[in-house]
């Protein structure tokens, strides 16, 4: 672990992951219809951490005391709510760094079968943890 016993930090308790988006690039027409981009939402209920991943950077937005969950489904994305584990030891894959495998990183996920958001977005849906 990178920081100190001495630091107060932690993990958010759960996570939001949000699928939609427009088909912006001539790859999107493999993708399922309104499955075209995933982005990851930590949060407690008061303090949110944005974390989307965009084509060449990813995007980190810090948000305290506003509703985030309604202004994203205004804009038309789906939300999961999902419970984010902590792995300690895992083969690493070589993948390319997609939105996907970012928010995979993030929750813990391993599987090298998801590759698009809807399979995401299948997985954590089937998941037992999941409040939707």
């Amino acid at each position: 672990m990178i920081l100190s016993p001495t630091l107060s930090a932690y993990r958010f308790p759960f996570a939001y992951v949000a699928f939609g988006g427009n088909p912006t690039h001539w790859w999107t027409k493999f993708l399922k219809k309104d499955f075209y981009h995933c982005f990851l939402i930590l949060g407690n209920g008061f303090e949110w951490i944005l974390i989307d991943p965009v084509w060449n950077y990813t995007d980190l937005i810090f948000i305290r005391n506003k509703n985030v969950l309604s202004a994203i489904k205004e804009k038309g994305y789906r939300l999961l709510r999902t419970t984010p584990r902590f792995v300690t030891k895992q083969k690493g894959h070589f993948r390319p760094l997609t939105c996907v495998e970012t928010v995979k990183r993030f929750l813990g996920i391993s599987s090298p079968k998801i590759w698009t958001p809807y399979q995401l977005f299948r997985f954590i849906l089937l998941k037992k943890e999941n409040n939707p």
